[in-house]
């Protein structure tokens, strides 16, 4: 009997890590790779940069919210503008300006570098994606800028009077005149107005809680009521992923099992689909590792099966976040490079 024991413990062990040696051995693999060139990133940038920021009215196609949402209302609402306006980078403030891709071309040869290509040091909210197609976003354009002794103003971008300028001394002039930017070399030590009054600032200073028991009943703050949901939420997944790997390990016994053990035992390439679709239906490949586990512990599966089913169930994950990137809203780009990076990390 403890010779069985010893036996099943062993192969269970191995079982379960697979899926860790997999993944250890592909980060020592695509590690070094990725430092000596950054492929993944360039590769999955060229993939999703057509994609465009949603903002103001526009509605991304959303799966589950609206089943959950009148329940999670009821709990705690929350403002989505300044959750955008915050998520999207316009604490700072927003130009009310709707200026054309010229104008702004034109803005970038003087507050950004290496002749108006490189804008990353304009504010330091500055994030990638403020500029799309090569241009900075209309809307990122500032109230003043600030030219120093040599006439560059690659330093001087402000969404507000510039706090070094007296506002008695200085005056601003106008950058934009009659819809067309000043062109050459901008005057030593000046103040120029680019989208002035029409900068709405302030807009991150509103409150995120807008409705819900959390703020009628309870009266919580924004930070009181995002640690308690996010505690509760934590506690809820973590008893999801419970009661579905305890279902699921209850289910795959008896007939269900020698079926597995059927299908399994058919082909390696065929593994990999069933375990990618069964990571499909719980969106977790820890849920199928832990499920097939305890399978493979009395001998139902060998490690030989484990290995195709852990490669499925890797390929079967990604689609959590291809899911996620689908509805996001402020930076699309970058939701979709993490979600691509992850589905050919597990292909490769």
């Amino acid at each position: 009997t403890e010779h069985v024991e010893d036996v099943d413990l062993r192969r269970g062990f191995s079982a379960a890590t697979v899926h860790d040696v997999f993944n250890l051995l592909s980060v020592l693999v695509f590690l070094p790779l990725n430092w000596i060139y950054p492929f993944f990133e360039n590769m999955t940038y060229e993939m999703a940069r057509n994609q465009k920021v949603c903002e103001e009215d526009c509605v991304k196609t959303e799966f589950l919210s609206p089943y959950i949402s009148p329940y999670s209302k009821g709990v705690a609402n929350y403002d989505k503008k300044v959750a955008n306006y915050i998520s999207q980078g316009y604490c700072g403030g927003e130009c009310g300006t709707s200026y054309t891709s010229t104008q702004m071309k034109a803005l970038q040869k003087h507050i950004c570098t290496n002749d108006g290509n490189d804008c990353s040091k304009i504010h330091k909210n500055f994030e990638g994606s403020w500029v799309a197609d090569g241009y900075l976003n209309k809307k990122r354009a500032p109230a003043y800028i600030t030219t120093d002794a040599n006439g560059l103003a690659t330093a001087g971008f402000s969404y507000t009077w510039p706090a070094n300028k007296d506002a008695n001394t200085y005056k601003a002039e106008k950058y934009f005149v009659n819809g067309t930017a000043i062109s050459g070399a901008l005057k030593a030590d000046t103040v120029y107005e680019v989208c002035g009054s029409k900068v709405k600032t302030g807009l991150c200073d509103k409150r995120l809680l807008k409705g819900g028991i959390a703020l009628t009943e309870w009266e919580m703050s924004d930070e009181g009521a995002g640690t308690l949901l996010a505690i509760l939420s934590l506690m809820g997944l973590c008893s999801c992923l419970f009661c579905i790997v305890y279902s699921l390990q209850t289910v795959i016994k008896g007939t269900a099992a020698r079926v597995l053990q059927r299908v399994v035992g058919f082909n390696g390439y065929f593994n990999i689909l069933v375990g990618m679709g069964i990571t499909i239906l719980v969106q977790s490949s820890s849920i199928t590792t832990a499920t097939l586990t305890p399978i493979a512990a009395v001998g139902l599966i060998s490690l030989e099966d484990m290995l195709p089913l852990t490669l499925g169930a890797n390929i079967g994950t990604t689609v959590t976040g291809i899911l996620g990137a689908t509805v996001v809203t402020s930076n699309p780009v970058e939701a979709w490079q993490v979600a691509l990076c992850h589905l050919f990390f597990n292909i490769f």
